[in-house]
């Protein structure tokens, strides 16, 4: 059977040199699919296999693909790229992933796009040597702290995938950080993870190709590329992280930014803010509309089912003079022509409405200098436009509004309130 764009469930196989535990695991994987009210096949993902791996697979009626790239991490490219079912779970074929699980998995799938089989989570565990769990465990507990995911198990393999969570992931590990990385990248995209407790066993037949110290080296060595990554202000959930940050700086300045926000606002009924990323101020004011161009910001958002759109900046959905208070914060940076934008925001406020606009004021030795001390604590990979105070209130006054109030945070960010001529 070859792969279709119509299967509901892959059970996809890792398999190097696993020809006697195919010929039991395979079997019973077929019994539990056979259960379940969804088309399924398996798919063996042979890295190289010099025993009868390929031709087990093949005699159980298994699509065999042989993979492309090396290790654990060119098993799951290879399986991430050539089949396309709607949902595809991957598990280990020496028995340590008892196959019963695959059916539990696949009851949560609604629960979120990647579900994880998970030894860390309260009654899970980990039949392995002491020196393993101790070292998984910590190594887990490290990555999750690190990182602000909020997973047991990042580095378990027996997981479920929704296609659209794994579809154009650019993956780059070869090794099983690969686990790691996908988790990372799920994260940024917004979507959901979960776990399902479940009891990892010994292997059944041959020796494991897992080395445990390596592992540890290896994840060690991808934990700043991937800190890195979680930290851009392309993450989908980056706003509402810094609000709840534990570096003090970004915390405060989130903060001070959100009262100075809400006390500008007020309490109107018809609110847009353009740009709204995963921005706390949604939840202060679910009266608020928030509109953003990324749909990763939305999809983390859709949580709290907030009144969300995707839509530019440039082109909003919403008919002239309609919002009584529209809001731009740490937007007009990044959008290619502010002019542009501004007048848009004119067209959809009312006569005498308000649009509040924050950005850093490059004019300013504060923001230079906090600035740099916040680029080393927090890295991210944007640059946007430069604008002073000045150039502000000018680009609004040439477009219809007329400047009310200015506020600063420790004289370095400006967020200032216009007035639409009436």
């Amino acid at each position: 059977m070859s792969s279709s764009s119509t299967l509901d469930l892959a059970v996809v196989l890792p398999c190097l040199n696993e020809g006697a535990n195919l010929r039991l695991l395979l079997p019973r994987i077929q019994t539990v699919l056979a259960d379940l009210a969804a088309s399924s096949h398996i798919y063996v993902i042979d890295g190289g296999s010099s025993d009868d791996t390929v031709t087990t697979a093949e005699a159980f009626g298994a699509t065999v693909i042989i993979q492309r790239g090396k290790g654990y991490g060119g098993a799951i490219r290879t399986a991430f790229e050539d089949i396309q079912a709607t949902w595809l779970l991957t598990m280990d074929a020496d028995f340590s992933h008892h196959p019963v699980c695959i059916k539990y998995l696949f009851s949560r799938r609604y629960d979120a796009e990647v579900v994880i089989a998970s030894r860390h989570v309260y009654q899970g565990y980990g039949d392995m040597p002491l020196s393993r769990r101790i070292l998984s465990g910590s190594l887990n507990r490290v990555f999750a702290k690190v990182l602000s995911m909020k997973v047991g198990d990042l580095s378990s393999g027996f997981r479920l995938y929704h296609r659209n969570a794994i579809a154009g992931l650019e993956l780059t590990y070869e090794t099983y950080a690969v686990l790691q990385e996908i988790l990372v990248q799920a994260y940024c995209e917004g979507f959901r993870v979960a776990e399902e407790p479940f009891h990892y066993l010994p292997r059944l037949h041959g020796a494991s190709h897992a080395r445990v110290f390596q592992f540890g080296v290896v994840y060690m060595k991808a934990l700043r590329a991937l800190w890195k990554r979680r930290n851009s202000s392309d993450s989908a959930d980056y706003e509402t992280r810094a609000f709840y940050s534990l570096i003090p700086l970004q915390r405060w300045w989130q903060r001070r930014r959100y009262r100075l926000l809400r006390d500008l606002v007020g309490d109107r009924m018809q609110m847009l803010d353009v740009g709204c990323g995963s921005s706390q101020i949604l939840n202060c004011m679910p009266q608020m509309v928030g509109i953003d161009c990324r749909h990763s910001k939305l999809r983390f958002m859709r949580r709290t089912a907030r009144n969300l759109a995707n839509a530019d900046a440039a082109a909003l959905p919403f008919r002239d003079n309609f919002f009584e208070t529209i809001l731009l914060s740490q937007v007009l940076m990044y959008v290619e022509d502010p002019a542009e934008v501004i007048r848009e925001l004119f067209r959809c406020l009312k006569p005498g409405g308000e649009l509040i606009v924050g950005v850093p004021d490059s004019g300013k030795w504060q923001w230079r200098l906090l600035g740099s001390i916040y680029g080393l604590l927090h890295p991210d990979g944007r640059k946007g436009k430069r604008f002073t105070g000045e150039e502000l209130k000018r680009l609004l006054g040439q477009n219809g509004f007329h400047i009310e109030e200015s506020r600063y945070i420790l004289g370095a960010e400006l967020i200032l309130l216009a007035r639409k001529s009436a």
